[in-house]
């Protein structure tokens, strides 16, 4: 781990430390999709399309993650139509799907009530960034500016911009040049032990773990690359960490 620097960077990761994506949540932005491919494929319940729309993801993940490549959402949407009506996709009807997930997700991933003070306070002091795996961009933009949260990041970088996914260093590195600062002058807060308490590390930065929104098991947790400055339950408890430091 590097060794104790002024902290002049805050970096955090967007699902489930930023902002909430639980099950229920995940219901209902597959909802949303779920009523735009309906007229099309009625015979299909909603329970027989979640479980298409996951089976198809972990396909994904099963080819990409091994290789740390982002999954391609067009190619998901694409493949669940397929699956769903028996007919080959034409760009406009997927898009028309990317852009109803796209909605669906801002109306259902919403921030804790004192995320816009914190993200507020802690900006008066630090650069502040978001830095993402998931493979679709506009959901992460949707929800921030909805939020009127956007204004409080010098930098918003989500792993389908650039084809790969956090723990590669690559990620954690552009965003400290983006924000102008060095690996030793920056936290990183996150929710998964692998992508980002390891993926900080490896990239030379400190790291906070926070399981504030996450209830299921972290098969990585404890795993000695990570070694977190701290363990937090709430993001509320920040400012405290941070001036300690």
């Amino acid at each position: 781990m590097p060794s104790s620097s002024a902290v002049r960077a805050v970096i955090f990761d967007f699902v489930n430390t930023l902002v909430p994506l639980r099950e229920q949540e995940f219901l209902r932005i597959l909802q949303a999709v779920y009523e735009r491919v309906h007229p099309h494929a009625p015979h299909i319940t909603f329970d027989a399309f979640v479980q298409h729309y996951v089976r198809i993801r972990d396909e994904q993940y099963e080819r990409n993650l091994p290789h740390l490549r982002e999954n391609d959402f067009y190619e998901r949407m694409a493949t669940l139509w397929r699956r769903l009506t028996g007919h080959p996709p034409n760009p406009k009807t997927v898009y028309g799907l990317m852009r109803q997930y796209a909605v669906g997700f801002e109306s259902a991933v919403q921030p804790a009530p004192y995320l816009p003070s914190l993200l507020r306070t802690l900006s008066e002091r630090y650069l502040l960034a978001v830095l993402s795996n998931y493979p679709y961009t506009p959901c992460v933009h949707r929800v921030l500016n909805r939020h009127q949260l956007s204004r409080y990041f010098a930098s918003v970088m989500v792993s389908a911009e650039v084809g790969i996914v956090k723990p590669h260093p690559a990620l954690f590195k552009v965003t400290l040049y983006r924000l102008g600062v060095s690996a030793e002058q920056a936290i990183y807060v996150g929710d998964d032990w692998c992508a980002d308490m390891i993926g900080a590390s490896r990239a030379g930065m400190r790291g906070i773990y926070t399981r504030e929104w996450r209830t299921d098991p972290d098969p990585c947790a404890g795993h000695t690359d990570g070694s977190p400055l701290a363990h937090i339950c709430s993001l509320t408890e920040l400012p405290q960490i941070l001036r300690s430091l």
